[in-house]
């Protein structure tokens, strides 16, 4: 008998199961971006690759976030979240050869909305996954970073390091939420 069989009557246990998956996928992509930013920030034909690909993978998450929780037909938060990453990849395209500051402005546009998207979304789930903590804290941290990164667009020493900053705090906050819920599952058996 497959796992997903298995679990196919226990939707929380199932859902748990994905999350933790996807939160993981989610952890190992954002180390790896930030680490591409800091490597490749002196190869300037590279960067705009990367800066398309952040908010694309998000907005790829974001809808197969929305299809696991689509039993609950709550799924707002998710798909408002994946469209917005999604213009976001279109935004870019349009700021990158404006320079730093306007691809700074278009990050923490999309860090506050999305952050936020992410704060109430882990507040509603708290009682059904529990390990959500962290992605409560990790909301808040973006529309904090969002602003910043709009805030410092301007100075002289404006830079896409901060970004890679950024991805490392997410990467951490994903890895973390996947283990709590590695926890939970085991409490739970």
């Amino acid at each position: 008998m497959s796992i997903f069989k298995s679990l196919g009557a226990h939707t929380s246990a199932n859902t748990a199961l994905l999350m933790r998956n996807l939160y993981f996928v989610r952890a190992a992509f954002a180390l790896v971006w930030a680490l591409g930013v800091f490597s490749l920030i002196k190869m300037p034909a590279l960067v705009p690759f990367l800066l398309i690909l952040y908010p694309a993978f998000d907005a790829g998450s974001s809808f197969y976030d929305a299809y696991v929780h689509r039993a609950s037909k709550n799924t707002l938060a998710q798909t408002t979240n994946g469209a917005i990453s999604f213009l976001t990849v279109l935004a870019v395209l349009v700021v990158i050869s404006m320079g730093v500051p306007a691809i700074l402005r278009v990050f923490g546009i999309w860090a506050i909305l999305t952050g936020g998207i992410e704060f109430v979304t882990a507040i509603r789930r708290w009682k059904e996954l529990r390990g959500q903590a962290v992605l409560v804290f990790g909301g808040a941290v973006s529309v904090l970073a969002g602003s910043f990164f709009i805030a410092s667009a301007g100075q002289p020493t404006a830079g896409l390091s901060s970004l890679a900053g950024y991805a490392l705090m997410g990467s951490w906050q994903f890895l973390v939420s996947a283990l709590r819920l590695i926890k939970q599952g085991r409490q739970n058996t």
